[in-house]
């Protein structure tokens, strides 16, 4: 199941933000894998106030938002340039969020999870 972890300053969620960003994101995911994924994409939001963050050994400065992005690792191979098309289409969906000058510093990191760790429903992946 792909699914997205959004790490952002929490100031930076307002209740309009998170609707562009479940918009923006699932576009990026179903513009890879098509339509069929719809159901399946999970977005979950993590809001961390802006002291709760460091940067450079410096207290509350928050970073760019990142997103973590997870599935079974055959996902990133079913479509072959997968993850460099999620890792735009996730930076295009933030930026647009957040603002053009953030680009250059959001952060995407794409997890792929052997089918013999990944289960949905108890049953392993290798196993279904």
């Amino acid at each position: 199941m792909p699914h997205c972890v959004v790490t952002v300053a929490e100031e930076l969620l307002d209740g309009t933000t998170e609707e562009r960003l479940v918009a923006g994101l699932t576009d990026a995911v179903l513009a890879v894998y098509g339509e069929w994924a719809r159901p399946l994409v999970v977005i979950e939001f993590h809001g961390v106030p802006t002291a709760r963050f460091a940067v450079g050994g410096e207290l509350g400065k928050a970073p760019a938002p990142a997103v973590h992005f997870s599935s079974r690792a055959g996902l990133f191979t079913q479509v072959p340039d997968a993850a460099e098309r999620l890792a735009a289409g996730f930076t295009d969906a933030l930026a647009a969020v957040f603002g053009e000058e953030l680009r250059k510093d959001i952060g995407v990191t794409l997890i792929g999870t052997a089918d013999d760790r990944s289960a949905v429903g108890g049953v392993l992946f290798a196993n279904a």
